[in-house]
């Protein structure tokens, strides 16, 4: 039987040996007298101008060789990469996600940049994030280096809380703090919610299980929180927002209108977007001079979940020495300051991060560093999209009111622990 773990474990083998066929005869950089272009490959648009003034000051600091930035949006990105590493033709460098590292980790498809990084002089390891290092590594080999960090925040409508007399929300904010608020703010002949509660993880309710003293996937990756009331009775709070309390659209009506078509027209209160989505907010005219942001409402405890982005080499570039100077460089303070003044996402150095809350001086984007104090590290196994999948599959009824989260979360947990055991 041709399972998914075999397909996947085909398909590392098959990238590895075509990189290991590209890479023949292609071990030497190009001479110091020619000319080198890298290709820098990433997926967002928003963050092109900061990631091409990177580009910019590293080309200034290293005649000869020239950086083309080549954005591919996200529903294209995948693809694309998987494709140029079975040809043997990836970009020399290139963002690379949490649930999609395990994919590549296989199959010497990656550049090992741990030597580059230990015999840095002006980078070291342990000025990131210890938990986005060891995300990226696997086997002993660093496989990526952690552009960004991102936490969630409550973003809410300074003009609609004003016209209700509720004063805004602060760190000291509970669920019923935020369930009371969204219930004044709810009006439904003007079509407007005090919430909006998608099914969404990373920016909905993975959050609010983690306040709740619950958990998704467990320490050691082998068992689902879904076994836990404590996990069970998060997910049925935020899913109440809508299916009992009402202050929250159906999921019939975001997959007419997403969160955020709802948030920048003023049709909702209060929305959980992530700090990535801040520049979003500020180059739209209406969410630029109508709304800010506050730390997450909190349960048991305060909680966000955090992930970040990496820089990764392809271990078949042409040009190995040029492209690890480049990556060394993007996570240099230089860099790293440009990335946060331009706006592009929180830098992930430490110390730098307080950069990015400069670039937007309209918003309280403080809370998104603040609130990495209470941070949990994006739940991830090497399986992660398929676990996620089948916990979204299993939750669309709880969300639209036909079903219990109790009901559903003994599937959940058995159908996730399967994947996690084939692992």
């Amino acid at each position: 039987m041709f399972t998914k773990k075999s397909m996947k474990r085909t398909l590392s083998l098959a990238l590895g040996l075509s990189l290991f066929l590209a890479a023949c005869g292609n071990g030497d950089s190009a001479s110091s007298e020619e000319d080198v272009t890298l290709t820098y490959s990433i997926w967002d648009a928003i963050q092109e101008p900061g990631m091409q003034a990177i580009a910019d000051a590293f080309e200034e600091e290293n005649p000869g060789i020239k950086v083309n930035v080549e954005v591919t949006p996200w529903e294209q990105y995948w693809t694309k990469l998987e494709s140029s590493a079975q040809g043997g033709s990836m970009p020399d460098v290139f963002w690379m996600h949490s649930n999609e590292i395990a994919n590549y980790s296989e199959g010497n498809v990656l550049m090992d940049l741990s030597e580059t990084f230990e015999s840095s002089e002006n980078v070291k390891l342990d000025q990131f994030p210890e938990d986005l290092v060891e995300l990226y590594s696997a086997d002993g080999e660093l496989l990526g280096v952690p552009k960004d960090y991102d936490t969630i925040g409550l973003w809410y409508n300074k003009s609609l809380f004003d016209e209700a007399g509720i004063e805004y929300p602060d760190e000291d904010w509970t669920w019923d703090d935020l369930l009371v608020a969204a219930q004044e703010l709810t009006d439904e002949e003007a079509g407007v919610y005090g919430v909006l509660a998608p099914l969404n993880r990373q920016e909905g309710y993975h959050n609010f299980i983690y306040q709740n003293d619950g958990y998704v996937i467990s320490e050691d990756k082998t068992e689902s929180g879904f076994r836990k009331d404590e996990t069970v009775d998060a997910v049925q709070w935020y899913a109440d927002l809508s299916v009992k309390h009402g202050v929250s659209p159906t999921q019939n009506q975001f997959a007419d209108n997403s969160n955020l078509t709802f948030f920048q027209s003023g049709r909702g209160a209060m929305a959980f977007f992530g700090s990535w989505m801040t520049a979003e907010m500020a180059n739209n005219e209406y969410t630029a001079e109508n709304v800010d942001v506050a730390p997450l409402p909190q349960g048991e405890k305060q909680a966000t979940i955090f992930n970040g982005l990496a820089n990764s080499v392809a271990e078949n570039t042409k040009y190995p020495q040029e492209a690890q100077k480049f990556v060394e460089f993007l996570s240099s303070e230089k860099a790293m300051k440009l990335q946060g003044e331009n706006g592009s996402a929180i830098p992930a150095l430490e110390g730098i991060d307080t950069t990015f809350n400069e670039a937007y001086p309209e918003f309280n984007t403080q809370i998104f560093t603040d609130q990495m104090e209470s941070g949990v590290i994006k739940p991830y196994t090497n399986q992660t999209t398929r676990w996620e999948n089948i916990e979204n599959e299993q939750l669309i009824p709880v969300f639209a009111g036909e079903k219990s989260a109790k009901e559903v979360a003994e599937d959940i947990a058995d159908q996730v622990e399967d994947i996690l055991a084939d692992e």
